[in-house]
């Protein structure tokens, strides 16, 4: 299921953890996927050639894990 705008929870948490660690967010790590979490996302999927929806779907999620279990 898809990461959007709105979304909350545990899940929410990891992202922003996960792009806090990585330098492109920098908002409270909260579990609430606000503006600043969609920017972020943004930011990241640019530079990983993703496109920027600001939605933490498959294609972002899957850049995510390269980033971490390499």
């Amino acid at each position: 299921m898809p990461l959007k705008e709105g979304s909350t929870g545990d899940a929410v948490i990891m992202i922003q953890e996960n792009l806090k660690y990585l330098g492109f967010y920098f908002g409270s790590i909260n579990g609430v996927f606000c503006q600043n979490t969609k920017a972020a996302v943004i930011k990241f999927q640019k530079h990983n050639t993703i496109p920027a929806d600001g939605v933490v779907g498959i294609a972002t999620r899957a850049a995510l894990v390269r980033y971490f279990w390499n």
